[in-house]
């Protein structure tokens, strides 16, 4: 029996609970910045493959699942994984801190409205809502804590950096849902291949730097969850979940991560990050409406299963006479 169940609400909060693990990367990078970013990504995906079996074990998943996908597939989730992180970690360090923040924020935004172009999928006013109330959470959460009065020199191009990864994420997001048929479990050896890749920019571009044992254990934990796991669960909520709903959702991570940078490093605790969870969280739920109203739905569904059973036993009445006869 699978992990996961097939229910689009329960695909939902698997979902989710990926977007809650992908809040812990911002304090986790911050034991790590004295890595070079190629280093730390390929590191981080070499720990992320390494956790494979143990998710093959419970899912009862093959493990050369991966290998039976065509080309255009690991093209789309290799250059989604190694652009996305690179670019992220590697601008972030020297991006203006709000204005990048506000730059990824864009990321969800584009998945919920992309989601409309997808198949079978509609956008509603309550969509559209949701993740604007999300991204003004965003933008109170980043203004209050922006004390930048203006760019460096090099800023446009860092940030530039951002918004190809924030265009990355996106787009990965939304074709993957045109994927229901590559299993989540493939990603342990998207993530091996992902270290390669990055492991072999990182010799070409940049110097080895030996990782202490606390920078081991950040890169170790940055591999397990946000870039592990957090993506496995990810992944299974964009095919059999609400897009839309997760899309939105997805606002939560920079006002958790800003929780969990409070909680466990030396930053003060802001009080505005209250207003930003309050239209953070309130935009998610809005955003999630079609999950929690789907009883009209799944009756009108079931209604249709019921007419469907008795036209077939009205046509098996109909033919078993001929049957007996012959």
């Amino acid at each position: 029996m699978s992990l996961f169940s097939s229910s689009r609400l329960v695909a939902s909060l698997v979902g989710a609970v990926g977007v809650i693990l992908w809040a812990t990367e911002t304090t986790l990078v911050t034991f790590t910045t004295a890595i070079p970013p190629l280093q730390m990504v390929a590191t981080a995906f070499l720990f992320a493959a390494a956790m494979s079996p143990f998710v093959w074990l419970v899912t009862g998943s093959h493990p050369l699942a991966a290998f039976r996908q065509p080309p255009r597939v690991w093209l789309l989730v290799v250059i989604s994984l190694v652009g996305y992180h690179a670019c992220i970690y590697y601008a972030t360090q020297k991006a203006p801190a709000a204005a990048a923040a506000l730059l990824q924020g864009t990321t969800p935004l584009m998945i919920v409205l992309g989601s409309a172009f997808l198949p079978g999928e509609r956008l509603r006013w309550w969509h559209i809502v949701g993740a604007l109330m999300g991204l003004a959470g965003v933008i109170s959460l980043v203004d209050a804590g922006s004390s930048e009065a203006s760019f460096s020199a090099g800023a446009t191009f860092y940030l530039s950096l951002i918004g190809v990864a924030a265009a990355l994420w996106g787009i990965y997001s939304v074709l993957t849902r045109t994927l229901p048929e590559v299993p989540s479990s493939a990603l342990g050896m998207f993530y091996a291949a992902s270290a390669i890749v990055s492991y072999v920019a990182h010799l070409s571009f940049e110097e080895w730097v030996r990782p202490t044992t606390a920078e081991w254990l950040a890169m170790a934990a940055l591999g397990c969850l946000p870039m592990g796991l957090a993506i496995y669960f990810w992944d299974h909520g964009l095919k059999k979940g609400d897009i839309q709903a997760l899309g939105a959702f997805s606002y939560v991570e920079p006002f958790v991560g800003a929780l969990f940078v409070a909680s466990f490093t030396t930053a003060a605790f802001d009080l505005s990050l209250l207003w930003a969870g309050v239209l953070v969280i309130g935009g998610a739920v809005i955003a999630s409406t079609s999950l929690w109203a789907r009883k009209e739905i799944n009756t009108a569904g079931r209604e249709r299963e019921q007419d469907h059973s008795d036209a077939e036993s009205l046509s098996e009445a109909s033919i078993s006479p001929l049957i007996s006869l012959s």
